[in-house]
């Protein structure tokens, strides 16, 4: 039972919310991270396939980041270790009793806690725990960093009051709209009922643009449904979603269109990476080149997260051109004090023009993710 999958999870939201709620007023703002630990423990047991290897999964990377990670000294080292399960994954070797729902996203917030950690700071199990597994996120995020979620944590039961709960139920019946009304009509009667003879030029064109709208309302109305439901719980996740057919370049759109993982990304791929050019020499007076090569690996590095599919290979490296030829333009762009591109057009008439043209390369990129042309 995935999150936001079925009628069942919805009946154990709304008990964890009865819970969460009647907690508040018997223990007076007391106990909160004991409680949402039992109920996820319990979760992960009674409701997730392999939930006894997310429960060991936990323990050992707490172990590894609190005792032996400090020890190696070396983030790309220890990161490449929590890292293995989910590469063993990703090229299919029979593991499988590793293999638990959502390992990829807590993966991701097992290496941000590794990075962040600092000896000095406190580091508790039960805070990490909740973190790796918070039951509104387990999937697809939105991704929190460890610190901020523990504040959140620790604060919960203050947060939850009648205003917090309305908004975030709002939010709530915003994401099942999104994903249950409008991302299913268009999955049945525009991108599987649209009938063409044969795969034509307006075959892929129509297919396109009918999976890229079906993919932002599924994909906004989980991340509506996670936001809002954590909200109602005390807890207010990062905002992912901002309207990312208006973008005006990629990163703009990717700040759009999944603002957590952008950031994540950056903060964790894009700028170690830059970091580590830096100590070439040679690259010492080409900072274009090495801001390309760090957006490189890091949106590479996105479309393998995937999977190593071709598919997920060929988005990520189509993102990586998107991103380098627009990094390339604006700074030459600075450079040269005017617009190399548009020349003198009219700023409206730029703005409306990148948008078109944006949104086009995206619908492209993201047909070659969803793998429906091979």
């Amino acid at each position: 039972m995935t999150p936001f999958s079925n009628i069942n999870f919805y009946v154990f939201a709304l008990i964890y919310f009865a819970i969460i709620m009647l907690c508040k007023f018997m223990f007076k703002n007391k106990y909160y991270s004991i409680i949402t630990f039992s109920l996820t423990f319990l979760y992960l047991l009674l409701y997730i396939k392999l939930g006894i290897s997310a429960i060991v999964f936990s323990m050992v990377s707490y172990l590894f980041i609190k005792y032996f990670s400090p020890k190696i000294n070396h983030h790309l080292i220890s990161s490449l270790i929590l890292l293995l399960p989910m590469l063993l994954f990703k090229i299919k070797v029979d593991l499988s009793v590793l293999y638990f729902i959502g390992l990829s996203f807590v993966t991701f917030r097992a290496i941000q806690t590794n990075i962040d950690y600092n000896s000095k700071n406190e580091f508790k199990f039960i805070d990490y725990f909740n973190f790796l597994f918070f039951i509104p996120a387990l999937l697809i995020g939105p991704l929190d960093r460890f610190n901020s979620f523990t504040q959140k944590s620790n604060k919960a039961f203050d947060n939850i009051s009648i205003e917090n709960v309305e908004s975030g139920f709002t939010e709530f019946l915003k994401g099942v709209m999104y994903k249950y009304v409008i991302a299913e009509i268009i999955y049945r009667y525009w991108l599987n009922d649209f009938v063409f003879e044969e795969k034509t030029f307006m075959y892929y064109l129509n297919d396109m643009y009918a999976y890229m709208f079906y993919l932002f309302f599924d994909f906004a109305g989980y991340s509506a449904l996670a936001c809002g439901f954590s909200k109602m719980i005390g807890i207010e996740l990062p905002f992912n979603f901002n309207k990312p057919f208006l973008a005006l370049n990629p990163p703009d759109f990717w700040q759009r269109w999944h603002a957590s993982l952008t950031n994540w990304l950056t903060d964790y791929v894009f700028k170690p990476t830059y970091k580590w050019l830096n100590g070439f020499q040679k690259l010492k007076t080409y900072p274009i080149t090495k801001q390309n090569i760090a957006i490189f690996m890091t949106l590479f590095i996105m479309g393998c997260w995937n999977g190593f599919e071709a598919q997920f290979i060929y988005s990520g490296l189509i993102y990586a051109v998107y991103s380098m030829v627009h990094n390339t333009y604006a700074i030459n762009c600075r450079k040269q004090q005017r617009d190399i591109l548009f020349g003198s057009l009219s700023p409206n008439v730029v703005k409306y023009l990148c948008m078109f043209l944006l949104i086009n390369f995206t619908v492209l990129a993201l047909y070659v993710f969803s793998g429906r042309w091979l």
